[in-house]
């Protein structure tokens, strides 16, 4: 009780400067001490920060641990769900697309949560743990040790404050009991000084030795970035191994969607040996089938409600010829508009829309002829755009054929056709200028009403020709190696134009008679008398059964060069023969 009255008293007089206070730690040592506490803060934070990041912290390393922390893992957790979604929608339908990528989703994300388990159990034990014992063994030892210090400094000055008050009453009374009593505290005062430097001494090696520790410190987070390294590697290898068969997956439905992909893309993407679009070969059959003698068709607008039911069921691979009884013909003629409307390029050439309206700009009709003739067989329309120009306006021919029951002329059909078929994809002249709509618009009319003469070189074979009598989401995909020129795309090389028709006298009129003479020069190029018109398309019901008979639809090949201008025919329209008469009589 003395004792600790003693050292009550001598801190109030250290706090009161009525005494001097003895330096526990010289200033270097004091300087390593606040080095430490910042090291203490550091520690303390990296150990919260990690451990807040290990999701399974602290719930141990045995293996039923560990089945536990993995079941609670976000990415083993959604790896089982997708699996299980796969699994399901593999049973409604073993081809679908996302349930076999599901699957497989779902095992790259099991494999992620297995190492994520690996990886905390790696930072618990090599890192955490470290990080730990520092925090409770290390500093708390040195806290300890300063605290020690701290008292017998305290001590030590109660020492001298006793030996001081001792000599100062030896001085005062005298007499052999208080110099005993002097030489006493004396001795206790040198043992508590060495006390003080046992523990000075101490505390410093044990401050110095955390110091020390800095390369081991670093070194733990080093193993934190290894084991980083070592958890994203995993996952980005199982995305790689799994990688490969996802796009073997997603190419078994490569061509979807049909609508704005490419026709070159959508030819590539399913077995249409035929060369013709899909929605294209698929509605004009269906057309065919019904008659082309109902009214307004390409002009007479759908219900909406029934042409995106039809087009959703193209896009999902649904669609095929027994699947259409229920469309009427502007279901189908409205389906055709939206496809070729929504190709990322014009049906008859994304480069070629000046050249078309300079032909339909042109006045005379052997220009416009020779003009269209060339654009036609010119290498900037590639082979499949032909094939399906050539498809297209045969079956419009045809429609133009029945004008009197249909009432869509040739005229008419130009006017909702052509928007469809050529635009400028870099818009320069205004989309509503009547001149320009109107010269693209007689091209089209032209073709439609003499396409006998620009196709004279192409076979008419029957609408349904190779077309796939399954849907094509049950299809897989074909080879990505495209064929090469048939024979008589090879002879098709280097075709001059023919003399254009003597029957072409106007745009808006139906086609006369041609003259027995021009039929004459017909039958020289051509090998056998073409009629004024096109023969009218077989039945349904007398196409041959067995599709594989024909050979692939033949088109002519382009040519590097224009061809001469080919002779007048005898029979030239009244409109030319005025304009070279008026020419004669000026000359």
């Amino acid at each position: 009780m003395i004792k600790s009255m003693e050292k009550l008293k001598v801190r109030l007089d250290q706090n009161l400067h009525r005494s001097e206070k003895s330096v526990a730690l010289p200033l270097q040592l004091l300087q390593i001490e606040e080095t430490i506490q910042t090291y203490r803060q550091v520690c303390q934070t990296l150990h919260k920060k990690i451990s807040e990041g290990l999701q399974g912290g602290g719930k141990g390393t045995d293996g039923q641990s560990i089945e536990r922390r993995l079941k609670k893992t976000l990415d083993f957790s959604l790896g089982q769900s997708l699996s299980e979604q796969g699994r399901l929608l593999g049973k409604q339908s073993t081809s679908s697309c996302l349930g076999q990528v599901l699957q497989e989703a779902g095992g790259v994300c099991t494999a992620m949560g297995q190492n994520l388990v690996q990886y905390e159990v790696s930072m618990e034990q090599l890192v955490v743990q470290e990080l730990d014992n520092i925090l409770k063994t290390d500093l708390p030892t040195i806290q300890k040790e300063r605290k020690q210090l701290d008292q017998l400094v305290l001590e030590l000055d109660t020492a001298k404050a006793r030996l001081h008050a001792a000599r100062q009453e030896d001085l005062s009374q005298g007499g052999p009991l208080t110099a005993a009593k002097v030489d006493k505290l004396v001795e206790d005062l040198d043992g508590m000084t060495r006390k003080v430097d046992q523990a000075r001494d101490s505390l410093a090696t044990d401050m110095m030795s955390f110091l020390a520790k800095d390369a081991e410190l670093a070194g733990l987070i080093a193993k934190f970035l290894n084991f980083k390294l070592e958890l994203h590697s995993s996952i980005a290898e199982q995305v790689l191994v799994t990688q490969p068969k996802v796009e073997t997956i997603l190419r078994s439905k490569r061509g979807f969607p049909i609508f704005g992909s490419s026709l070159s893309s959508h030819l590539a993407s399913f077995p249409l040996p035929s060369g013709i679009a899909y929605p294209i070969q698929l509605c004009v059959t269906r057309l065919v089938m019904l008659g082309l003698e109902e009214e307004g068709l390409f002009r007479l607008a759908a219900g909406s409600s029934k042409v995106k039911r039809l087009r959703a069921e193209l896009e999902a691979g649904l669609a095929s010829l027994p699947s259409l009884e229920t469309a009427d013909h502007h279901v189908l003629t409205a389906t055709i508009k939206s496809y070729l409307r929504e190709l990322p390029e014009p049906l008859m050439g994304a480069e070629l829309y000046q050249d078309w309206l300079q032909a339909g700009q042109l006045e005379g009709e052997t220009d416009r002829f020779d003009a269209i003739w060339n654009l036609l067989q010119c290498e900037q329309l590639p082979k499949e755009n032909y094939r399906n120009i050539q498809y297209l306006f045969r079956f419009l021919h045809e429609v133009s054929r029945l004008e009197e029951r249909n009432k869509m002329s040739a005229s008419n059909l130009a006017i909702v056709i052509t928007p469809n078929v050529i635009w400028e994809c870099e818009a320069v002249h205004d989309p509503m200028d009547m001149m320009v709509g109107s010269a693209l618009a007689q091209v089209v009319e032209l073709i439609i009403t003499q396409y006998e003469w620009f196709f004279q070189n192409d076979a008419s074979l029957p609408w349904d020709h190779l077309l796939p009598s399954t849907p094509l989401g049950l299809h897989q995909p074909p080879p990505t190696t495209s064929p090469g020129l048939t024979n008589r795309e090879k002879r098709g090389k280097g075709k001059k134009a023919p003399p254009p028709p003597s029957n072409s006298i106007a745009m808006s009129s139906p086609p006369a008679s041609p003259s027995p003479n021009m039929h004459e020069g017909r039958k020289q190029k051509t090998g056998s008398q073409p009629p004024s018109h096109a023969p009218p398309s077989p039945p349904m019901s007398s196409l041959p059964p067995t599709q594989s008979l024909y050979p692939a639809l033949p088109i002519p090949a382009p040519r590097s060069g224009k061809p001469a201008i080919p002779t007048k025919p005898e029979g030239i329209s009244r409109q030319e023969r005025t304009h070279k008469e008026k020419e004669s009589t000026h000359l």
